[in-house]
């Protein structure tokens, strides 16, 4: 009896359609959300009653 030997030669092959598709989905995100990154918020702030603040005398011991 003879048996065939096959020489079974298994290809590991990277399916690069779905990793491009992620790339894309991220690209799209980040040129979504970086505009609003450098933009700001127009807000009125409150004045106080006095505009300067006095400085506190300090004791210095040496």
């Amino acid at each position: 009896m003879i048996f065939e030997t096959r020489q079974r030669r298994f290809l590991a092959e990277i399916n690069v359609i779905p990793l491009v598709d992620v790339v894309l989905v991220l690209l799209v995100i980040f040129m979504v959300t970086a505009p609003m990154l450098y933009r700001g918020m127009d807000i009125n702030l409150p004045t106080s009653a006095t505009n300067t603040i006095k400085p506190e005398m300090r004791a210095v011991l040496t």
